[in-house]
């Protein structure tokens, strides 16, 4: 059944509170940015050393495949991708927006080979399989 708009956009805004609250109980300070800022939806800061990030948040409830902004070559935001699955335990995988833009244009390359009588312009893609390996690293934030 496909998901309405307003699943998906609550199940977004459920995926940056729940990073916010995760950088909170590791110490430091997280706002939303509750859409108000491109590109932007979790600010960061480390109290004791003044270190900041400024976060995308990608979230999937449920589902293996995240969509990524087309512009992504240029971001030097790191992502963190929540999926929340169907018995509602949360993952956090957190890839810098360089691995990001090469994973995500490899797979949609690989895609493509795949597919050959689909449309060129597809979207951009990463499979939860292909960020695996960031299970968990919050250090990759730059925070500390």
């Amino acid at each position: 059944m496909a998901k309405s708009q307003v699943d998906k956009t609550l199940t977004g805004l459920a995926g940056e509170f729940l990073v916010a609250g995760n950088l909170c109980l590791k110490g430091f300070l997280a706002s939303l940015t509750l859409k108000n800022y491109p590109k932007v939806d979790v600010f960061c800061l480390n109290p004791k050393n003044g270190k900041q990030a400024a976060i995308q948040v990608k979230t999937l409830r449920g589902e293996k495949l995240y969509y990524v902004p087309e512009d992504i070559d240029g971001s030097n935001n790191p992502f963190v991708f929540v999926h929340i699955t169907k018995d509602d335990h949360v993952e956090f995988y957190i890839v810098p927006a360089k691995v990001a833009a090469d994973l995500s244009k490899c797979q949609r390359e690989k895609y493509l080979r795949d597919h050959p009588n689909v449309k060129r312009e597809q979207p951009r893609m990463l499979s939860l399989s292909s960020i695996a390996g960031f299970a968990n690293r919050w250090d990759l934030l730059g925070l500390e």
